[in-house]
């Protein structure tokens, strides 16, 4: 019944509450209603709610590994931005296919992507798209009336929209924690009702299955500042006196070695987009700091067009995101005992 009598305009819902509408406010109130709005403004506010309000974060750290990633958002399979290896989905109750689980569930399989199913909610749909309406009524408005009735109504409405927005925000936060995340064709379940919580944990789980040669660092946490000092230990003989390189290492160089011996040139760039994405998902630093121990232990030498480098002009070439692509890796030649 108060359903009805919202929809004839005759009373308003304001949060949990009704109230009655005088002639004028009715006026108003209809009008609010017809106002045309753009399918674009509100997926762009929805996804302030969801990203912003309740995610917030731009990059989601994995503190096992140490190392921070960034993502795709995605709102009812429609990206946002730019796009990133791995990805959040956040499926709406806009979206034609909001409860078709076993889709969603197929969808994830072969895909990078932490898919996020809000329940539905009616309520979600409604207020969002009336939150939008008087947003731009009130603007318009506000500009050309004259008259201090109309105006003190559209002080009101705006008032009440401000607080409409607010419990939009909880009402996302509440369907954000009580959503379904799937990874990988299964439904991750995961205790609690933080929204963002949920989220955070679930994307690790979407990077550890993304990223399995991850384990190769050992669980170390690089640094850029390390480099340097890599270096130096291995010019003045302080590294540990290893006879066989550790796994992340030995990955490298064989890759090294195996484009030497195919006649493909390898430089730093080219091993950056190696081993930042997957399976490797190393981080920025883990790259150059596992480079820089090979440099170190003598196993590749570094140019520079033709130029060798050493130790002093490594740190700042590796380092140097202008010059990447120019620093070209060799495995160092080796001679056996016998050859010498």
């Amino acid at each position: 019944a108060l359903a009805l009598l919202e929809s004839q305009t005759l009373i308003q819902r304001n949060g949990e509450f009704y109230e009655y509408l005088t002639d004028e406010e009715q006026d108003v109130e209809a009008e609010i209603k017809n106002t045309e709005i753009d399918t674009d403004a509100v997926r762009s506010e929805l996804e302030k709610l969801v990203f912003e309000g309740v995610i917030r974060a731009r990059k989601i750290r994995w503190d096992e590994s140490g190392q921070d990633y960034s993502f795709t958002r995605k709102l009812d399979d429609t990206q946002l931005g730019r796009e990133y290896e791995l990805a959040i989905n956040v499926i709406t109750s806009f979206n034609d296919h909001r409860d078709a689980f076993e889709k969603h569930k197929t969808d994830t399989v072969y895909s990078d992507e932490l898919r996020v199913v809000m329940p539905e909610s009616e309520r979600l749909i409604r207020d969002l798209m009336l939150y939008k309406k008087t947003e731009k009524y009130i603007s318009h408005e506000t500009r050309a009336t004259q008259q201090d009735a109309v105006k003190r109504i559209l002080a009101e409405k705006a008032g009440q929209n401000g607080e409409r927005y607010n419990q939009l925000r909880t009402l996302v936060s509440s369907l954000m924690g009580k959503a379904f995340y799937f990874v990988k064709g299964v439904e991750i379940e995961l205790a609690g009702d933080d929204g963002q919580t949920k989220v955070q944990r679930a994307f690790v789980e979407l990077a550890k299955q993304t990223y399995p040669h991850l384990k190769m660092l050992r669980g170390k946490h690089y640094q850029e500042g390390e480099i340097s000092t890599i270096l130096t230990q291995g010019e003045q003989g302080l590294l540990d006196d290893e006879t066989v390189l550790p796994e992340g290492q030995q990955e490298m160089f064989a890759h090294i070695q195996s484009n030497h011996r195919g006649g493909i040139r390898t430089t730093v760039k080219s091993i950056l987009e190696k081993f930042e994405r997957k399976p490797y998902g190393w981080s920025y630093a883990a790259v150059l700091c596992t480079l820089a121990h090979l440099c170190a232990r003598g196993k590749i030498e570094v140019r520079e067009s033709t130029n060798l480098l050493d130790d002093s002009e490594l740190t700042r070439a590796l380092t140097n995101s202008n010059v990447q692509g120019n620093l070209i890796l060799d495995p160092q030649v080796e001679f056996t005992p016998g050859q010498v």
